[in-house]
């Protein structure tokens, strides 16, 4: 991965009631943003770490 993509804005949607993550768009989640792709999935592994599921 190149500095460029390594440094764009990156964003997920987060469903707290279901405990979802996802990278499209979802009904009743909300999108956050991240400043990178680095910080975006350390969030996202903290999340899965308490018991939130990709899909």
């Amino acid at each position: 991965m190149n500095d460029e993509q390594q440094n764009k804005v990156w964003s997920a949607w987060i469903d707290e009631t279901k405990k979802t993550i996802t990278i499209k768009e979802s009904p009743n989640a909300k999108q956050v943003f991240f400043e990178n792709r680095e910080i975006g999935m350390s969030k996202i592994t903290e999340l899965v770490s308490k018991g939130y599921k990709i899909g």
